[in-house]
This record gives structure tokens, sequence and C-alpha cells, in this order.
């Protein structure tokens, strides 16, 4: 009897997500790919390790899961500010179960309402 063991390899598409600015109370998505290029089906998990604590504006469509053997998992990020000006970055490491670690960093600025008045004063005359 004999057998051969093989490692999954898994890459990531980009390792840094920019938003650059949004509203607060606004949303917006971007999306990472996950690629096995292994012959055997590759086990992950994906938990924040650094975060800046003061807006939790990030969150993940997925937290772990399997990858056929030389599939792709898409992963969504959806960013959603509440903090008027402050610049939000997280990241999260992403753990192949016998395989290789990898980072993802996302960053993202929250803008406050831009309302302005198109004259200081309204004159009504005489009613």
């Amino acid at each position: 009897m004999s057998g051969i063991g093989k490692f999954p390899f898994v890459n990531l598409s980009n390792e840094k997500l920019d938003f650059e600015s949004l509203t607060v109370g606004k949303e917006t998505v971007k999306s990472v790919e996950l690629r096995n290029f292994s012959l055997v089906k590759a086990a992950f998990s994906i938990e924040e390790i650094n975060d800046d604590g003061k807006d939790k504006a990030f969150t993940l469509s997925v937290k772990g899961g399997i990858i056929k053997p030389g599939g792709s998992q898409q992963i969504t990020v959806t960013y959603c500010p509440s903090i008027v000006g402050q610049f939000t970055s997280t990241q999260f490491s992403i753990k192949i179960l016998g395989g290789n670690e990898m980072k993802l960093s996302v960053i993202g600025q929250a803008n406050g309402i831009d309302v302005s008045l198109s004259s200081k004063s309204v004159h009504f005359g005489e009613v």
C-alpha cells in the first residue's frame, strides 16, 4: 500500500480593500475571492485580528467553509459606517486548515451628510 499527501494551497485575489469615503448610514460592498489551486479540498476560517475599535463598520458574508479542489469562494465585504468623521481600519486572518494563512485589510472613511443653504436669510416681504 502506498499513498501521497497533499496540502491545500489557497490564494486571495486582493489583500487590501479601500472603500474610500462613504456617507454615514449608507452601505457599499466589495468582494474578494479565495481560489484553491490544489488537488484537495481546503477548509478555511476567517477571524478578525485587528480592529481600531472606533466603528464596527465592516461585515463579511462568510466566516468559514470548504473550497473544492480547483474551486473558489467569493467573500463579500460590506462597509456601513455609523460614526461621522471616523477612519476605520480592520484586519482579518484567513486560515487554511493544513495550509497557508493570509491577511485581508479593509479601510474606509465615514463622512457626514453634506447640507448647505442657497442663502443665509429668507425675506417674505409684507404678509
